[in-house]
């Protein structure tokens, strides 16, 4: 029997990590995915062109040569692994293109950095010197490939990274980052350590040298960056500590540059870092996550007004860096300090007292309670106050405040007293609070936020009665005093304590101290209710609603302290809480009848410190306040960006708080017994959005992927490690240009835990698909994809989950490891699915109902271990 021909698969599109980047000019940028060299036009936001490099090596390394270039054609060094080459690349007024890829060098060690060296003075003939991986410096002939010299260094240690500086043979040096937490400078001329930097815990992933060559920056599996002079009065007997330590990323850091201005990191936890040099040393002065997990290249343009980064997803991004520092240390001189006035002034017989709360009316008001019993409005900047209450009974008791601003621009601050009285003072009034007793007890909790209407605020008190309390302020027109009616109380569980709280037209969420999600359906009737506060007492006819889902250990034991709701309709929502375990979780909300279920569809770590509050601005961008390490950080989730850096000595500890209106942004926190406040103009506080040449896929593990053919293509789900599902289509690239071949449709996340199979059900349908996905916990779902008008919208059809555990996924419930679709009708599907239990059990989903039902099972297990793939085999009969 003849042998059958040997079949060779060709790749027609890809979406793989992105190893190196560079800027060929101030607009085009060349982007390394595999061996695939791609230029990316930064105006236009295209691939403009693209050409396989290496068939079978990764490339990690593009260096433009940017002296002596004459006409329109660019020389670009590029190697990977054991093999180098040189592109020409054509630039004209339209595009770039890549010209063929000339003869394929193959060197006898694995390349760590490469670099230009001119042959003569005249700059006519060039050279490629290549750092090996065991500390060996091999320089070629830029043309024909030719060694024409090797150096070896006097410590023969193997190099997980290395750079090279110089112009010439005679002034080339070398830094090579060792397996030993190392950093040894040597010159090719002589082979000699000239400087051994000592100071990393870890192993060195990359170095990079200053333009002058004056400085060194170093990154290491010790999550730091350190930074060496080189200068010869700095290093005299030849040991170099490190001169300064960059600590600020939560992984290994892969990748420096070092700029005029900055210094810019990429690391394992998907986030770049700019650090810029201040009074205070050095600070992260920008800070934006790309993805999930690995940033592993970054460049600059050659302006340096642009950073190019690209992620282990495949994502390429372009940001312009930070002009002013966004970071505030504690001695900063732009910070205000606003200091009690003299007890005299205040009318406290034995002392003012100190401040234990305020809140911040506007930009320039605080409201500061003290332990005399003052409530005080303080103008911030200047000696003005005036005494807006006085109950000396109140001496020493810690009063609950809260302030925020309305859709408008109108401010409101609130205080609760020892007696559950509640008074509020309005931005721009001069009137004496309004007093309401509200509770009967101490007021424990009290939190405001921007009602839905204009100049309304919504109220959340909590005191010993087992409800929180809802009431809404309106500020009126003219002279009027403000309405004040109570909404609704939303009943409590047993035991619970209130953290936060959150409303708008259909919905209502409570956080409780102990990580539990309330989440309440609002009837239309609280709206239209007429249970004004009159006389200071409390209406107690307010109706009590129910939570119709309760959540427990949402952020484990820790306190739920921030919810936020958006996409609201009397149907569904989605729900962001944070909690002082630093995460950020998402769920899906969804009611039927009466009842309601919530499904946590994201869950990601903001900060290792805590989440203590989330702000949706008019953008809708969702703004995250997180602390660490006595540091209160502003985030931007959605565009990944690290807005606002302020230390502040206490943290969440402390009262704290962050005011925000049309244009200005006011940060307020206790340190050292003082308020102090820092101002910032908003359009300096907005991060201009980055310039994402090409969307990721998952930086994380892909473990099960399918294809669903369609008219001009066909569709690709994959789901894995991150228990995201994800549909994308492919179409068939008509020109060599594969980047626009794969485009996103949507995602979802339902699943607790990892997803290990995916399956399209057959269908005739164009419209409509359905899709099959398995996991971690027997957890077995069916989703609906609807297509139109080039949309696609992910529906949850169903689904089979094991008995909830008491929190987390049931470690004991077998896995499905693999499905296989048998038959499929209009109304109904089959289907096998195979456990991790040794079973394997047949599946019915009846479309209309939504429903699963087993109609077949194995129980003699005719396998005696762990099933790790099944097929369907269909026969005509």
């Amino acid at each position: 029997m003849d042998p059958l021909p040997a079949a060779g698969l060709v790749a027609t599109g890809s979406r793989l990590p992105v190893t190196a980047v560079a800027f060929l000019s101030e607009s085009v940028i060349l982007s390394a995915n595999g061996g695939l060299l791609r230029i990316h036009n930064t105006q236009s936001e295209k691939c403009v062109d693209e050409a396989t490099v290496f068939e079978h090596a990764r490339i990690y390394g593009i260096l433009p040569l940017r002296r002596g270039e004459e006409g329109p054609t660019s020389r670009v060094l590029v190697f990977g692994s054991k093999s180098w080459t040189i592109v020409s690349i054509r630039l004209d007024s339209e595009r770039a293109r890549v010209l063929p890829v000339g003869r394929i060098f193959a060197v006898v060690d694995w390349i760590k950095a490469a670099h230009w060296v001119c042959a003569d003075s005249a700059g006519a003939r060039w050279l490629v010197a290549l750092a090996m991986a065991h500390n060996q410096v091999q320089v070629c002939d830029a043309e024909t490939g030719r060694v024409v010299r090797t150096a070896q260094c006097e410590e023969r240690s193997i190099l997980y990274a290395a750079a090279l500086a110089g112009d010439t043979l005679d002034d080339l040096c070398v830094a090579a980052g060792t397996v030993f937490n190392q950093v040894l400078v040597w010159r090719v001329a002589k082979g000699l350590v000239e400087r051994r930097l000592v100071g990393h815990e870890g192993v060195i992933f990359g170095v990079n040298f200053s333009s002058d060559q004056s400085t060194l920056a170093s990154v290491s599996d010790d999550r730091t960056v350190r930074l060496w002079s080189l200068r010869p009065e700095d290093c005299l007997d030849g040991r170099v500590e490190p001169r300064d330590t960059l600590y600020g990323h939560h992984a290994r850091v892969w990748q420096c540059l070092v700029l005029e201005r900055c210094i810019v990191s990429a690391s394992e936890d998907g986030t770049c870092r700019v650090w810029q040099l201040g009074d205070c040393g050095w600070r992260t002065v920008e800070c934006w996550r790309q993805c999930k997990k690995n940033v592993w290249a970054v460049a600059a343009n050659p302006t340096q007004t642009l950073v190019v980064s690209g992620g282990g997803d495949g994502s390429l991004q372009v940001r312009p860096l930070a002009k002013d520092s966004r970071t505030v240390e504690a001695a900063d001189p732009r910070l205000v300090s606003v200091p009690l006035p003299p007890a005299e002034l205040v009318g406290a017989g034995d002392g003012a007292g100190h401040i234990r709360a305020f809140a911040l009316l506007d930009r320039n008001t605080a409201v500061i309670a003290t332990d005399s019993g003052h409530v005080l409005r303080r103008t911030i900047g200047t000696d003005r106050f005036s005494v807006s209450l006085a109950v000396p009974e109140l001496r020493s008791y810690a009063m609950a405040t809260g302030s925020a601003t309305s859709r408008d621009g109108g401010g409101l601050a609130a205080v609760g007293l020892r007696d559950g009285s509640v008074a509020i003072v309005l931005a721009g009034s001069s009137e004496k609070p309004l007093v309401s007793r509200l509770h009967s007890g101490p007021v424990e909790r009290l939190v405001i936020s921007a009602a839905c209407c204009p100049r309304s605020f919504d109220l959340f008190t909590a005191g010993p009665d087992n409800f929180v309390l809802w009431t809404r302020v309106t500020v009126l027109v003219g002279d009027q005093q403000p309405r004040w009616t109570t909404m609704a109380k939303l009943e409590l569980p047993s035991g619970a304590s209130f953290a936060t709280a959150t409303v708008n037209e259909c919905w209502a969420a409570v956080g409780t101290k102990k990580g539990s999600l309330l989440i309440y359906s609002v009837p239309a009737s609280v709206f239209e209710s007429d249970l004004d506060i009159v006389d200071g007492l409390l209406d107690n006819s307010a109706p009590l609603i129910q939570p119709l889902v309760s959540l427990s250990r949402v952020h484990g034991k820790l306190t739920l302290s921030a919810v936020a709701i958006t996409n609201v309709d009397h149907q569904s929502c989605t729900i962001f809480t944070g909690g002082r375990d630093g995460m950020l979780n998402t769920f899906s909300v969804h009611s039927d009848n009466g009842t309601a279920e919530a499904t946590r569809t994201a869950s990601e770590r903001l900060s290792p410190g805590r989440v203590e509050q989330l702000i949706f601005t008019d953008a809708q961008s969702l703004l995250a306040v997180t602390f660490y390490h006595k540091r209160l950080v502003l985030l931007d989730h959605f565009n990944r960006t690290e807005l606002l850096s302020v230390a502040c000595a206490g943290g969440a500890n402390k009262p704290w708080q962050i005011y925000r209106d049309t244009g200005c942004l006011l940060v307020g926190f206790m340190q050292g017994g003082e308020l102090f406040t820092y101002r910032r103009p908003l359009e300096e506080s907005v991060q201009v959005p980055c310039n994402r040449l090409v969307d990721g896929v998952s930086s994380v593990d892909i473990r099960a992927t399918d294809i669903s053919a369609t008219d001009d293509g066909f569709l690709l789900a994959t789901a894995g490690e991150d228990c995201f599902l994800r549909i994308h289509h492919y179409r068939p690239p008509r020109g060599k240009k594969t980047t626009d071949a794969l485009r996103f449709l949507a995602e979802t996340r339902r699943h607790a835990s990892v997803i290990r199979c995916v399956a399209f059900v057959p269908s005739h349908s164009q419209s409509t698909r359905y899709v099959l996905t398995a996991g971690a916990g027997s957890e077995l779902r069916c989703w609906r994809l609807d297509l139109s008008d080039g949309r696609a919208n992910l529906v949850d059809w169903g689904a089979v989950l094991p008995a909830k555990p008491k929190y987390g996924v049931d470690r004991d419930a077998p896995r499905i490891m693999a499905i296989a679709v048998l038959f499929s009708t209009g109304e109904c599907f089959t289907f096998a699915a195979a456990y991790s239990d040794a079973s394997i059990r047949i599946w019915r989903m009846d479309l209309a109902s939504q429903q699963f039902t087993c109609v077949a099972e194995d129980f003699d297990r005719s396998h005696k271990c762990c099933v790790l793939s099944l097929a369907a085999v269909f026969r005509s009969y």
